[in-house]
């Protein structure tokens, strides 16, 4: 029994999650450094790069889509993470 087979999410529908860890940890940094509390900034920061890795992530995953699209002369739609092909 594989975990594909008990949770059938993929990473696109966690999407929004993700890229939400960005704008809490500048929240958490701002109260952090209102309250002076170093480990809370620690902890903000690691937040931080863990968004951009994953911005990093998903902006290379767009663009193997994007590659495969126009590899098979078609359009890429990224709302929908599909190809497109007009006639």
């Amino acid at each position: 029994m594989f975990w594909r087979d008990v949770l059938p999410v993929s990473v696109f529908d966690l999407q929004p999650f993700f890229l939400s860890i960005a704008p809490m940890s500048v929240a958490l940094m701002l109260y952090a450094l209102h309250r002076k509390k170093r480990g809370l900034v620690k902890l903000s920061l690691a937040g931080m790069l863990l968004a951009v890795f994953l911005l990093g992530i998903y902006q290379y995953l767009d663009y193997k889509h994007l590659e495969d699209c126009m590899r098979q002369h078609e359009v890429y739609n990224p709302l929908q993470q599909s190809c497109i092909k007009f006639n």
